[in-house]
């Protein structure tokens, strides 16, 4: 069953690409679909003139019925919903990518900034120590 629109897209898509390789469209070639909804995607498919060769009719008991025209292709308006949906699902993976890429920076960022911090702790806490070896060395290039 059908419950979101990402889910009726790509049902459609599947449709609309076993169109496309030649194949008529049958409920039995979509187990992941009931075929209600497989009747309710392919009717809107050709209402939508996505599909063209194929005529859908309600019967009088309320099941849909189609008939086969020609050879059934995709038409330039099914190609493009096609397209519409993919530019959507990339524009959508490369917003998560670069979510990703924001948060490596600010943690390779954070890394940084501790790093420098540790350094810096680390010579404020021997900085007795540093003065009088440096103390030393200059005492012992002072000496002839």
């Amino acid at each position: 069953m059908i419950s979101n629109k990402a889910e009726y897209e790509n049902m459609t898509i599947k449709i609309l690409n076993s169109i496309i390789s030649g194949e008529i469209p049958l409920p039995e070639m979509f187990p992941e679909c009931d075929k209600i909804d497989f009747d309710l995607i392919l009717e809107q498919c050709i209402n939508e003139d996505f599909i063209t060769g194929l005529e859908s009719d309600r019967m009088s008991d309320g099941k849909l019925h189609y008939n086969r025209i020609f050879q059934p292709y995709v038409t330039f308006k099914g190609l493009s919903f096609i397209d519409s949906v993919k530019q959507t699902e990339a524009l959508e993976i490369s917003k998560a990518a670069e979510q990703k890429s924001i948060k490596a920076a600010l943690k390779a960022n954070k890394s940084y900034i501790i790093s420098v911090v540790a350094i810096l702790v680390s010579v404020l806490a021997n900085l007795d120590k540093i003065a009088h070896n440096v103390q030393k060395v200059l005492s012992y290039l002072n000496t002839p």
